[in-house]
């Protein structure tokens, strides 16, 4: 779904601009001298908290320190585990290209020795019955033994630092974050065709790219479609391909049922799977009720405490559900460890504009607008401020003009330009923009969307509804 104003906010999973994976930064103070050229920008002032930025253990980034030069730096008089990094200095060396792994040598066999005269030396035809006694038993041992099933192909290690470069760019949920990744991703399988993982990678990335830029919707849910039908062929036992699978299905061909087997699937093949749980809650909410998708998105935060994305959506959620208080608290927890991740402003966005909060809507509308980059949503964002003085109503009108203009110059969706429309009263404009939406495939969060609750009981929105197949009442 694609909430409120907020710009670059997905259509189908989220009101803001979207959640990323298991991974947080925590900004610590900064000295002057800390703020050197190279590494200014948000600290991270442990080993776990890189990890966590990372989305992984502290063994594997102490590791990656070792053998991958991760620009990790030591306190000043400090123990060896007294370490900080800036998060610019990791994008920049998640960015930077990477040596080829080189490829390990085959042992040669070693020449055959010369043989020892011996005293004692077997007649040919002991020998002969030795061999013929040997062939026998060898024989039968290959008849006993079954042959073992081949295992997974290894995965080259260029191939899987590729992979893991992919899954960080995916999780910033920005339209160059979905490039890197999709471009890592693409690396991995050229390397390793039968990478299954990279395949899903593929899949997420896709599924996702439509609802968070302005990719074509029809386009992208396709290529999420056949690379995670790939990653099941090659491993039908990757519950995560099922999860990219079931949110394909949900979002890109509205098979609700057909979505919900293939979650339920993907938790039976690994029960604690926190990405299938997500998204499960995610695709259920969009139904009109809050219980079951509550239950899931909580199971999944309890399995990952330390995911922004799972974090940013248990927060919307309840606010979906009507805990908009616990909402705000959440999200302005998560803004305390993570000042620049997309989701905080965006959510905040679609909350305070529910509550004609207007000068904080406003205020995080922009701080979401230039940490995505969008020139169209900056310029959308200035129309408000100047109009804002005048009272909110002034601040929509304004900023609907401005949408229009950008979605003529295809830097703004149809669903936002409805949703404004909608705020404002003009149910006209709102329902022409709102099934140009809906003929797009940019969204199927009509029934949880707090814009569209004026448009009910209009026959055009129930038909949107019918078209989508949700419930209409």
């Amino acid at each position: 779904m694609r909430g409120l104003l907020t710009p670059g906010s997905p259509s189908t999973v989220n009101p803001g601009w979207g959640a990323a994976g298991a991974e947080d930064g925590v900004r610590g103070l900064q000295t002057s001298d800390q703020l050197s050229s190279e590494g200014a920008g948000q600290r991270l002032n442990s080993w776990k908290e890189i990890a966590a930025f990372f989305g992984k253990d502290e063994r594997t980034v102490k590791r990656w320190e070792t053998i991958r030069g991760l620009p990790v730096r030591r306190v000043p008089g400090g123990t060896r585990t007294s370490v900080f990094a800036y998060v610019g200095e990791l994008e920049a060396w998640l960015s930077a290209p990477r040596p080829a792994v080189a490829q390990a040598r085959p042992i040669e066999p070693a020449a055959p020795a010369a043989a020892e005269p011996s005293s004692q030396h077997l007649t040919l035809p002991i020998a002969a019955a030795v061999l013929i006694v040997t062939a026998i038993v060898l024989g039968f041992i290959a008849i006993a033994t079954p042959p073992r099933a081949p295992g997974p192909t290894p995965v080259p290690p260029q191939a899987q630092v590729l992979y893991d470069e992919g899954v960080i760019a995916w999780t910033g949920r920005t339209a160059a974050g979905f490039a890197t990744a999709i471009e890592k991703f693409d690396a991995a399988l050229a390397l390793a065709p039968d990478f299954a993982r990279a395949e899903v990678g593929l899949a997420n990335a896709y599924n996702l790219i439509s609802q968070y830029t302005m990719a074509p919707p029809a386009e992208s849910y396709a290529k999420a479609r056949a690379a995670a039908e790939r990653a099941i062929a090659l491993d039908p036992q990757l519950a995560e391909a099922y999860a990219a699978l079931g949110f394909n299905a949900f979002y890109g061909s509205h098979d609700f049922a057909g979505s919900a087997r293939l979650f339920d699937k993907s938790l039976a093949l690994k029960p604690d799977n926190a990405q299938a749980l997500h998204w499960y809650a995610l695709t259920s909410m969009q139904l009109g009720k809050f219980e079951r998708p509550l239950e899931l998105i909580d199971h999944a935060l309890a399995l990952q405490p330390e995911s922004r994305s799972i974090r940013a959506n248990a927060a919307l959620i309840h606010y979906y559900s009507g805990e908009t208080t616990t909402a705000i608290e959440m999200l302005e927890q998560l803004r305390q460890a993570n000042p620049d991740y997309l989701a905080v402003p965006s959510y905040l966005a679609t909350i305070y504009l529910d509550q004609r909060r207007y000068a904080q809507f406003l205020d995080n509308y922009e701080i979401a607008a230039n940490v995505e980059g969008s020139v169209g949503r900056q310029l959308i964002a200035k129309a408000a401020r100047a109009a804002l003085p005048n009272g909110g109503i002034a601040m929509l009108q304004a900023m609907l003009e401005e949408q229009k203009h950008q979605f003529q110059a295809e830097r703004e969706s149809a669903y936002k330009v409805a949703a404004t429309a909608a705020l404002l009263g003009d149910k006209a404009t709102a329902l022409s923009y709102l099934e140009t939406s809906v003929e797009r495939r940019e969204t199927i969060g009509l029934l949880v969307e707090p814009e569209f609750r004026t448009l009910r009981d209009e026959p055009r929105f129930v038909a949107l509804l019918n078209r989508l197949g949700l419930p209409t009442s």
